[in-house]
């Protein structure tokens, strides 16, 4: 409805309005009315809103035209009257313009009284208000609500239903037991809902009830998903006020759950009645009070003729103590199942009984007797007895042959299996099971396998052999030979297994030992060399038709001398064994782990890429960490590890020899992680071999040369003389560097003449500069010596003899070795040395700072010379924070030592600059020259003099 908006003017004349007769149009109106002026004041009112009494009436002056509305209101509201202050609030909002139109319901009085206020706003401007006194219909609303209330309260269904049969009212209980809400049941017709079985019988229902008459009973309804309710309904008729009848009234209950039980008693019933068995109630004292047919047909009694009497007549005379002790514990409230006891019938015969009693209870549940369930199973013993025997006879032959049997039953999915069958598989020894405990009986590595041996033959087998391993819980594994026939339907559905198992593990132990003699490592129980060929073979073979690689890990046990020599050769055995079994867990079941040869083993991986060679390798790192037990002592090993992985031409010895070559780069490069063969080691491996079978000859054939790198003063910038660095002049393969051969050497011993070799050559080439050449008259010859040199008892000999046959000064003759060296048998280089140093040559340690972290050895040997190591020397200038403070302490410290101090690795004027600054006194490296024939010497000393003539 559109509000009221009369248009009053500004200055409050109402004469033209009521000329138009406005008047008596508000008066007409049957809700008090009040138009206001934008200010607030009240410029007319109607004859409603004159006896109309006002909210806070009490508080404001007369409401009449020119009294300010609004200044009255919020006089009130400053006072603390809710009303008011409900109407000021709204005044205020429609004033601003932020509503059109407003509505207010509030109490006033103290809450006697619900007011419902409009105010709008007119097209001049100001305001139109509207009262209506709301509180009668907000009292009946209340009470309705609370009617409602009650009703949903009740825990019974209610339903109003008018006389077109349409729903008026549904309660909450309605819709918990109909599974319709309100709102979709409310005015839809009883019909729809199916609240009858039958339109006709609701007619009926309902037009008994218009009468006047109630209705009760029974009937069946229907839930909102289609599922049939029983109910019992109590319909009553509502009247109006003039005696008619306007609605029925439903209220209604549940009974399916009643009904149900009602028809399981029913069931019940008849399954006593009519069960094989003997059904009988007695009381405490034993006295029978039902009897089924089940107990006539077995005992022979009828009912009339046991009911009544007491159960002993049901057993011979000299089970009545048995029986008393029987009924001791039905009064005690134990119940008896499956016992077996002889019973006896009419006729005086007697027979098997498997007995069960219950106590019964009464309502208040005091025990009140028992119910007694007995089966005739005499026949059932007979069988039983002679199968018994037959079991019997057939397990003694199964002992003997150690051949168990098994069955399985399809449609029951049970198992039946033998005495020697159970005793094979390391099961308790029962005739009946399941599946499960069979399987889980099976070694944990066959079981996958066997479970796939069981669906093929499920699906479409008729027979099958196999052979698995059985892990009893004594732990010795067994070996067990199946075979397993099963029967099908016509529809080719299985319907029962028969199976065989043999214990074959005599036989299987003996063709173990007969392998491991062939083909097993005899420490370890790995493969051997043969079975590694094999397998590496094979392997190729395999991936190579399905287009894959093979991978080949080489193991080699770090340190494991030390240990063998250190804690005996029993403890390198017991680590052996140790890590052969750490290795077999980190590996595939699929791979195969050999012992190769003392400390060495190889794992052969079928399907193997790089990537997952490396992560083996990780594994396999990973689990050498945890230390080993050795003696009651705890060891720490590493090993280093090579990895081959094949091409389309690899055999199995070129993967063994790429796996050996990247272990041995592995081992000698120090890392930590596998290293994979590349071709470049296939060139060092054929180097190696060319160094072991030639380097022997090398000085005999004249291979062998020296080369000479300037050692510079730095601060004169001058030669002091030259280091003698070992070349090898191959025909074939070019010049090779120390690296390639000196290790070698010292392995094989060939060192101590190589070393004596360059020793004379180099003090030879130096005396001749010396003699020679001017400006060389000073120079001093740096020859490095290894672990092997200082160990030759003859060493101090040899280098006087070299000395003498070169003429030279010993004062001009500096033997080069390294930390490791020194350190590796500290009291015999010692001594070595303190012969050496008698002889006036000069001790320099060569790679210093980059060996042992103790400098006493520095007091203890008789050292004139430090050689910084390159490492530090590269940092200089920048690159490394740490280079420069290592540099400076070095040289501070060999001056406080007084010792000479040489930087080696010598390359860029700014790692010149820095060794300037920090006073080293002597250095070397490529900024001057690399090291060069000793017939370039004299050209390269000229040419250096030349450029410091020309100041460049």
């Amino acid at each position: 409805m559109t509000p009221l908006r009369p248009s009053v003017p500004a200055d409050g004349n109402l004469a033209p309005y009521a000329q138009a007769g406005l008047r008596e149009t508000l008066d007409a109106l049957p809700v008090a009315v009040a138009l206001l002026t934008a200010d607030g004041m009240i410029s007319a009112v109607n004859r409603e809103w004159e006896g109309f009494t006002q909210p806070f009436g009490e508080t404001l002056p007369p409401q009449k035209a020119g009294v300010s509305y609004l200044a009255a209101c919020e006089g009130a509201a400053g006072k603390g009257d809710v009303a008011a202050v409900e109407v000021s609030r709204g005044l205020r909002t429609v004033l601003a313009g932020d509503q059109q139109n407003l509505a207010l319901e509030y109490q006033s009085n103290g809450g006697e009284r619900w007011i419902r206020t409009r105010i709008c706003r007119s097209d001049s401007g100001g305001l139109v208000i509207t009262h209506i006194d709301i509180t009668a219909q907000m009292l009946g609303q209340q009470r309705i609500s609370f009617q409602a209330s009650l009703l949903d309260a009740v825990g019974q269904s209610v339903v109003a239903i008018d006389m077109q049969g349409r729903i008026t009212y549904w309660n909450d209980a309605s819709e918990t037991m109909l599974g319709w809400c309100a709102g979709d049941a409310i005015g839809r017709h009883l019909a729809e809902l199916a609240l009858f079985d039958s339109g006709s019988r609701a007619a009926a229902i309902i037009a008994q009830v218009s009468s006047g008459e109630a209705w009760t009973g029974e009937h069946w309804t229907t839930h909102r998903n289609g599922h049939r309710l029983s109910v019992y309904s109590t319909i009553t008729p509502l009247y109006d006020t003039a005696g008619q009848v306007i609605a029925v009234i439903d209220v209604s209950t549940d009974t399916t759950e009643s009904q149900r039980a009602q028809a399981e008693m029913s069931r019940l019933s008849s399954l006593v009645e009519f069960s094989n068995d003997a059904i009988n109630g007695a009381t405490l004292d034993g006295i029978i009070t039902s009897w089924n047919a089940g107990a006539e047909r077995i005992y022979g009694y009828s009912a009339e003729e046991a009911i009544g009497k007491s159960v002993l007549m049901l057993s011979p005379e000299e089970r009545s103590g048995a029986d008393e002790v029987l009924r001791d514990r039905l009064r005690s409230g134990q119940p008896v199942i499956g016992q077996y006891i002889r019973g006896m019938r009419k006729d005086g015969s007697l027979l098997d009984i498997s007995l069960t009693l219950s106590p019964m209870y009464g309502e208040s549940g005091q025990l009140i007797g028992s119910s007694a369930v007995a089966r005739d199973v005499s026949e059932i013993n007979r069988l039983r007895a002679a199968s018994d025997l037959e079991r019997d006879r057939l397990a003694a032959a199964q002992e003997m042959a150690h051949v168990g049997s098994v069955e399985w039953d399809a449609l029951a999915d049970r198992v039946w299996r033998s005495d020697e069958y159970c005793r094979i598989h390391g099961l308790p020894v029962t005739t009946e099971g399941s599946r499960g405990p069979l399987l889980r009986a099976v070694h944990p590595d066959d079981r996958d396998r066997i479970d796939l041996i069981w669906q093929e033959l499920l699906v479409s087998g008729t027979s099958i052999d196999f052979t698995y391993r059985v892990e009893p819980s004594d732990g010795d594994i067994r070996w067990v030979y199946a075979r397993a026939t099963l029967e099908r339907d016509d529809d080719g559905k299985p319907i029962k297994m028969q199976g065989t198992a043999l214990d074959i593990t005599e036989r299987k132990l003996g063709e173990q030992a007969l392998e491991r003699l062939a083909f097993r490592d005899a420490l370890t129980g790995l493969a051997n060399r043969a079975l590694l060929t094999e397998s590496i073979e094979l392997a190729i073979a395999e991936c190579g038709q399905r287009g894959t690689q093979v991978g080949v890990l080489f193991l080699d046990v770090d340190r494991f001398k030390v240990i063998n020599d250190g804690l005996g050769h029993a403890a390198g055995d017991s680590l052996l064994v140790q890590l052969a079994s750490r290795l077999l867990a980190a590996v595939r079941p699929e791979d195969t782990l050999a012992r190769f040869a003392g400390d060495e083993f190889v794992i052969v991986c079928s399907d193997m890429t790089e990537h997952s060679a490396k992560k083996l390798a990780s594994r396999i790192r990973a689990a050498v960490q945890t230390p080993f037990e050795l003696l009651e002592r705890e060891v720490f090993v590493d090993v280093s590890i090579g990895i081959a992985i094949s091409s389309g031409v690899d055999t199995s010895e070129s993967l063994l020899r790429n796996s050996d070559a990247a272990m041995y780069r592995a081992k000698g490069g120090g890392v930590t992680e596998a290293v994979v063969f590349d071709e470049a080691m296939h060139l060092r491996a054929e180097l190696r071999l060319v160094v072991e079978s030639e380097l022997p000859r090398a000085i005999e054939r004249d291979q062998l040369r020296v080369h000479y790198q300037p050692v510079m003063d730095i601060a004169g910038g001058d030669p002091i003389g030259f280091e003698a660095l070992l070349r090898w002049q191959h025909p074939e393969h070019g010049l090779i560097g120390p690296d390639s051969f000196i290790p070698i050497a010292e392995e094989t011993g060939q060192i101590v003449p190589i070393g004596l070799w360059v020793l004379r050559e180099a003090l030879r080439e130096a005396q001749r500069w010396r003699s020679e050449l001017p400006g060389a008259e000073s120079w001093r010859i740096s020859v490095n010596f290894s672990a092997r040199q200082l160990q030759d008892p003859g060493l101090n000999d040899a280098v006087a003899d070299a000395i003498g046959t070169a003429g030279i000064d010993p004062g001009a003759v500096v033997l080069e070795i390294t930390e490791s060296v020194l350190m590796g048998d500290a009291d015999q280089s010692l001594r070595t040395l303190a012969k050496l140093r008698s002889l006036g040559i000069g001790i320099a340690v060569d790679d210093f700072g980059t060996g042992y972290s103790s400098l006493s050895y520095l007091k203890r040997f008789p050292v004139t010379a430090l050689k910084i190591d390159r490492s530090f020397v590269d940092g200089l200038g920048g690159s490394d924070v740490h280079a420069g403070p290592i540099v400076e302490a070095i040289a501070a410290m060999a001056r406080a030592l007084g010792l000479r101090v040489v930087a080696e690795g010598v390359e860029t004027c700014g790692q010149l600059e820095e060794l300037r600054r920090m006073r080293v006194q002597f250095a070397q490296g490529y900024l001057w020259s690399p090291a060069v024939p000793a017939d370039r010497v004299p050209d390269w000393f000229a040419g250096h003099r030349a450029q410091i003539v020309r100041g460049t």
